[in-house]
């Protein structure tokens, strides 16, 4: 008798094992352990690589290479960082798919294909469309959850990390440096200030002064600035053609470029920063913008 019970016990678990097998092979996940024919979605040139589409909830951004150089024509009209997009069109030459992890569209969510986390990836050569895909969230290390636009087929990719190209902010493509005037082409600055007007000019010396006195080294400190002068952020809205600016820095190195600035009204106050000739607003932190903006006294050194 308890050997009978023991073999009802065995046809019962055997039971529940292949009813849990039909179950989960219609409802739940397909995974591969097997070797996928499909190792790439689309085959690329980098070298030939001239606009990258980002589709996402921050906003759609559009690269677009133009002369050797990328800049970004949407949604705004600006140069980006080369390092960046190097990064992103080596991602999308390299990666791999590994394998599959869902075939199941009710699981979507949990590998990050939702609206507020995944994105539409295109990418063109000669202006023609490469290939187009959806990643979704992160998997392990530098891969990432990815299907195609028209399938239910959920992968893993291998060497494609989405932080290439999904950023905390669009604005973290942009390329913050804004003009980079060597420091031996300087010829004069001039200063129209709300309190004053100076100019610091080069002698035959190649010595910077301001009417008989010496700039010095305070003075050194704004050229060393203007080598490399950055923005802390980007304004996207225009200034009516009558705004009126608080301080204006007119530089003459063989070229002539001017810095209209505009102190806002906020706190903490920043300065609105316009480039004569650049179409876009930059916005300064007070502090750094008070390293060009100094009065006479200050750059002289006297009390």
């Amino acid at each position: 008798m308890k050997s009978n019970k023991t073999y009802l016990y065995f046809a019962i678990l055997a039971a529940l094992l292949v009813a849990a097998y039909y179950i989960t092979s219609e409802k739940g996940d397909k995974t591969s352990s097997y070797e996928l024919k499909e190792k790439k979605f689309f085959e690329l040139d980098s070298a030939k690589v001239d606009k990258i589409e980002i589709k996402y909830t921050e906003g759609d951004l559009v690269l677009s290479k133009s002369s050797g150089e990328w800049k970004a024509v949407s949604p705004y009209d600006y140069r980006v960082v080369p390092s960046l997009v190097e990064k992103a069109i080596s991602s999308l030459k390299n990666f791999n798919l590994e394998s599959i992890v869902s075939t199941n569209p009710s699981k979507r969510e949990t590998y990050g294909f939702n609206d507020s986390n995944m994105a539409e990836i295109s990418v063109y050569e000669g202006g023609a469309l490469k290939g187009k895909f959806i990643i979704g969230g992160s998997a392990a290390g530098t891969s990432s959850h990815v299907k195609k636009i028209d399938s239910d087929n959920i992968y893993i990719a291998d060497n494609l990390d989405r932080t290439d190209f999904i950023k905390s902010s669009i604005n973290e493509w942009r390329d913050k440096n804004i003009v980079s005037i060597p420091k031996m082409a300087v010829n004069s600055v001039e200063f129209i200030l709300p309190d004053e007007t100076y100019i610091a000019k080069k002698d035959t010396s190649g010595r910077f002064f301001i009417g008989t006195d010496s700039a010095g080294k305070n003075f050194d400190g704004i050229l060393n600035l203007l080598e490399k002068f950055a923005t802390t952020n980007f304004k996207d809205s225009l200034l009516s053609e009558d705004t009126k600016f608080t301080d204006v820095i007119n530089i003459d190195w063989g070229n002539k470029t001017t810095f209209k600035f505009l102190k806002t009204e906020t706190t903490p106050a920043k300065y609105l920063l316009k480039v004569e000739g650049d179409k876009q607003l930059y916005e300064l932190e007070e502090g750094y913008a008070k390293n060009l903006l100094k009065s006479k006294k200050e750059i002289l050194g006297q009390p």
